[in-house]
This record gives structure tokens, C-alpha cells and sequence, in this order.
């Protein structure tokens, strides 16, 4: 038997009996123990308690959320269509095979050279006008695991 076998053997035999002589604990041991659980009090001062004592503006916040939600949905507004990014590849082989099995699924897929890095290409499915559209899109191409698409704004 190699050094292996006897190491097991002797983690075996030292578990067995450990397991005999060791008696264990009960649960009811550790009741019996007094053990002091109050947390204990800590005095603040004066001036950190007036500090922490802000008034909350409740027409400022409204105003202000407002504010935020007519930005959010004017920036909305100016996207002029949705597009799937499903992939970015540098084996143009790949791409293309991955390219013919969106067409064949019916879906509008585009390619398009990626700036500022060479040799990089990105597949697209899209554009659409309706995100909901890009969305019913991202559930044709959502069986395939090899890719990880997501919805984006179309340029």
C-alpha cells in the first residue's frame, strides 16, 4: 500500500476513536452557564445628539424627486429605439455562425465593427422602436446559454 492508504487509514482509525472516548457536550450544559447577554449602555453627548437632530424638508424632497423623475423620463423619451447586444467576438468564423442561427430564428440581426479596439465585432439583434419588442426579441435568443444579451439604447 502507498503512503496514501495508510494516511486515510490512520485519519479513519484516529475518528473512530475519538469518537469512543470523547464524550460530548450536551445542549443543556451550555444553559447552565451564566453568561451576561445586557448590552451595556454608552452616554452620547449633548452636542452629537443636537448635531444628529436635523429637520427633514418635506416640500424640498418632493420637489427634488420631481425634478429626478422628469429628467429620467426626458432622457427616455430622446432614446429613439432598443437593440440587443448579444455578443462581442474577434473570430469572424463564430460571428457569422452565431449570425446565421439569429436569421434563421426570424430576428433582425446586424453586426457592426467596434471602435477604438482592433479586430473586435459585436452582434446585434434589433433595432426596434418598442423596448417591449427588443424584450419579446430577448426571449427568442434566451434558450441559447452561450450568449449573454442585454437591451440597450440604439445610436
Amino acid at each position: 500500500m502507498n503512503k496514501l492508504n495508510y494516511l486515510l487509514l490512520l485519519f479513519l482509525s484516529l475518528f473512530v476513536l475519538m469518537s469512543v472516548v470523547v464524550k460530548p457536550k450536551s445542549f443543556e450544559s451550555y444553559f447552565k452557564l451564566d453568561i451576561d447577554a445586557t448590552i451595556p449602555e454608552e452616554s452620547l453627548n449633548g452636542d452629537f445628539q443636537k448635531k444628529q437632530n436635523t429637520s427633514f424638508d418635506i416640500e424640498a424632497f418632493t420637489s427634488a424627486l420631481e425634478i429626478e423623475e422628469r429628467e429620467l423620463t426626458a432622457s427616455i423619451e430622446r432614446i429613439t429605439g432598443w437593440t440587443i447586444e448579444v455578443e462581442e467576438y474577434e473570430d469572424k468564423e463564430s460571428l457569422m455562425d452565431d449570425f446565421r442561427i439569429l436569421k434563421s430564428r426570424g430576428l433582425k440581426a446586424y453586426i457592426q465593427y467596434k471602435n477604438n479596439e482592433d479586430n473586435k465585432f459585436v452582434l446585434y439583434v434589433g433595432p426596434t422602436m418598442d423596448r417591449d419588442d427588443s424584450r419579446d426579441n430577448l426571449t427568442k435568443i434566451s434558450d441559447l446559454t452561450r450568449f449573454s444579451p442585454k437591451i440597450i439604447p440604439y445610436d
